[in-house]
């Protein structure tokens, strides 16, 4: 998932979870419910998008076909030729913007601290009333003093502030978005409520606090980070709330449909992000173990294998299938900026036609990286398809890509590229990477594993031959 993706995800969760509170929600006395509702609501925006549950997968996964899952640990492809400079980086232009909002939000808020550190050094507060954090700021002259220190309080002990701070990093995260600024607004408004509540509550009459609330005895300043205790723009609000009858329990329902919106809301990101899992684990580069296990029964519709009788065969063999990658593929502007190197393992099918499709990023490194790779496999001929009992199948590959700035390699040796290409050792005997095909032809059994050593634990174990990695493959 690239960066643009995440944050068109978290706005558009934004709209609805704010949606569904506008609708149904804000004009409920269960002003904590309310509260409880937007911090909720707003972190699980930013949450969700990264949310990859097999199960709920599973439910998106609509694909019926029989596939034979098998790993072919190729040599790196270390990609060096630059692609053409374009006249506009859309990519690079779209982060400007953002991060310029995301900027001058920021200073906002550094600004608004900054002046409330100057309204803390006051002596003289002349009629003002506030509350921040464990702090509580009122004119020790000013009417109604208990009344109004009993209503900060609450303010304090409650630590609505904090509610504050997060809503004010989340504008200057979403600055685009209308509805992060209403969220601003409407959780300090849903913090008056709770405060007026409690307050003419302690006072035992209402009426004597909507008097209170009225007085014009009260001044106040901008700042956003602090609750004040009079603020003119909500003051009609903030009385018609108090002066309403308490919502009947029933309304609690209401609530409860939260459930399946947020269900809702699991469901799309799981559909988002299917196209670069899809029921994949992630793997871990330290140390791999996968073990599959391929049935000896006739082939039957939607079984699955991890070994054919005979695989997919790429037009001319795996050498010019080196060549095929390393003609078409191009390192990425975006990428070359930001001097983006490593590896991103990519998975495709070979179809029963020998098409090749469905391409999938198992690891990527964002940047244009995943997305080129992808692209590359489209471009690749139709192959001669895998069988099993005679009959055409569909295959699963998984390869690595390597990319690396500033490094050249022989095209005319790729099949043989053993400057930084990991050891392969299949049943403990050190084989060539041209070989693996025909002594996976010879080996099919129960059962293979596959186990991947990183460069500095493949050299403890088997010296200088290990240090680009070991690839241990074991049938079973």
């Amino acid at each position: 998932m690239n960066w643009i993706t995440y944050i068109l995800q978290v706005n558009l969760y934004l709209i609805v979870t704010f949606g569904f509170y506008w609708l149904l929600l804000r004009k409920e006395t269960f002003y904590n419910a309310n509260r409880f509702y937007l911090l909720t609501a707003s972190i699980l925006s930013f949450a969700i998008p990264f949310w990859q549950s097999g199960i709920i997968q599973s439910w998106a996964v609509t694909a019926q076909v029989s596939t034979v899952v098998k790993t072919i640990p190729l040599a790196g492809f270390t990609v060096t030729n630059p692609a053409e400079t374009p006249t506009w980086d859309w990519n690079l232009l779209l982060a400007n913007i953002y991060f310029m909002g995301f900027g001058f939000g920021l200073l906002r808020f550094s600004i608004g601290l900054f002046k409330l550190q100057q309204l803390f050094s006051l002596s003289n507060l002349d009629g003002q009333a506030f509350s921040f954090f464990g702090k509580v700021f009122i004119d020790k002259k000013i009417d109604h003093y208990d009344v109004i220190k009993n209503h900060e309080e609450v303010h304090s002990k409650e630590f609505h502030s904090l509610d504050v701070f997060w809503f004010e990093l989340l504008g200057a995260l979403c600055w685009f978005n209308p509805v992060a600024h209403f969220m601003q607004k409407e959780i300090k408004l849903v913090h008056e409520y709770i405060a007026d509540a409690k307050a003419s509550e302690q006072l035992g009459s209402k009426k004597a606090y909507v008097k209170v609330l009225v007085s014009s005895h009260f001044k106040t300043n901008s700042n956003v980070l602090v609750n004040h205790f009079y603020n003119k723009s909500i003051l009609k609000t903030r009385i018609m709330m108090l002066s309403k009858e308490k919502s009947k329990k029933k309304a609690l329902l209401k609530y409860g449909l939260t459930a399946p919106l947020f269900l809702g809301m699991l469901v799309f990101a799981a559909a988002c992000v299917n196209d670069n899992t899809e029921l994949q684990p992630t793997i871990d580069l330290e140390q791999t173990t996968v073990v599959a296990y391929a049935p000896k029964k006739s082939l039957t519709e939607g079984q699955i294998f991890t070994a054919a009788e005979h695989n997919p065969e790429f037009p001319g063999g795996t050498s010019e299938l080196y060549r095929h990658i390393n003609r078409e593929i191009i390192y990425p502007v975006e990428a070359q900026r930001a001097s983006i190197e490593g590896r991103v393992f990519v998975k495709f099918v070979v179809r029963k036609d020998g098409t090749v499709g469905d391409a999938t990023i198992l690891k990527g490194l964002g940047f244009g990286l995943d997305e080129e790779v992808k692209r590359v496999i489209d471009t690749m001929p139709t192959w001669k398809p895998g069988t099993q009992d005679g009959k055409p199948v569909n295959v699963y590959f998984t390869m690595p890509f390597f990319f690396e700035l500033e490094k050249e390699i022989d095209t005319n040796d790729l099949g043989n590229n053993t400057k930084q290409a990991p050891l392969l050792l299949a049943d403990g005997k050190e084989i060539a990477f041209q070989d693996l095909e025909e002594y996976q032809k010879n080996n099919i059994t129960e059962s293979v594993e596959a186990r991947v050593l990183e460069p500095k634990e493949a050299a403890s174990k088997y010296g200088e031959k290990g240090k680009f990695g070991v690839i241990e493959i074991s049938t079973i």
